[in-house]
């Protein structure tokens, strides 16, 4: 898988040109609407890989893009919900803590908010390991729904085939994040200009890894297939 994935953005004949349209557009997400373009290409990337693809999707159909980022987006920030709640929970904690009239109140609170913070760490991690199968499904249906579609998600997030893919990701990007680093210490910020494109190139082969990965879980599991890719 790893050899595959680390190919697989600049796989066909356009392939360093699709590097430099994703690095631009992955700059230009400062200015937000690219951003969606971005995460609609990285959905669909995802659903092709699933379906076995050998090249990334091309860049077209700009406005189906950006509609597909939107719901990339709008399921991404509903499984953030649990940890934004969290975190309202844990700011009210400290401040009630800090205005407590007695020791007593204020301890107690703290051990409050401690435990606050261990359910938000182990909450981030959960949704962390399961939003990309989320968001393949969601590529791969084309409905906002099958994002939540559980009965399908159940035997890839338990699958070693999809565990795989995520302790590798984190590892490239480990390894990748701090060779960039190094890179543009000693090349005094050169490195920088490269960065936007390097980071289109690591999510794009993260996409193809989390997709396989989701592939073969339904498949071994027998569940959907969606063959004619997501819905317009």
């Amino acid at each position: 898988m790893l050899e595959d994935a680390l190919s697989y953005p600049t796989n066909g004949e356009s392939g360093l040109v699709r590097i430099l349209i994703g690095g631009v557009f992955g700059v230009l997400s400062v200015l937000v609407l690219p951003a969606f373009v971005v995460a609609g290409y990285m959905l669909r990337a995802m659903a092709g890989a699933s379906r076995g693809d050998p090249e990334p999707p091309a860049f077209e159909d700009w406005g189906g893009l950006f509609v597909d980022g939107l719901k990339a987006t709008a399921a991404s920030l509903a499984y953030a919900f649990g940890p934004i709640l969290l975190m309202v929970v844990f700011v009210v904690v400290i401040g009630a803590g800090a205005s407590a009239g007695s020791e007593s109140t204020a301890g107690a609170l703290a051990g409050l908010g401690i435990l606050t913070i261990l359910l938000l760490v182990v909450l981030l991690f959960v949704i962390q390991y399961a939003v990309p199968a989320a968001l393949t499904n969601l590529g791969r249906e084309g409905s906002l729904g099958a994002a939540f579609d559980f009965e399908t998600l159940k035997p890839v997030l338990t699958s070693g085939e999809y565990l795989k893919a995520v302790l590798l990701v984190f590892g490239i990007s480990m390894v990748g994040g701090m060779a960039l680093s190094v890179f543009t210490t000693v090349t005094f910020g050169v490195g920088l200009v490269v960065t936007p494109f390097f980071y289109f190139w690591l999510y794009l082969a993260g996409s193809y890894m989390f997709g396989t990965a989701f592939g073969h879980a339904v498949d071994a599991s027998g569940g959907r297939a969606d063959p004619q890719g997501p819905a317009v």
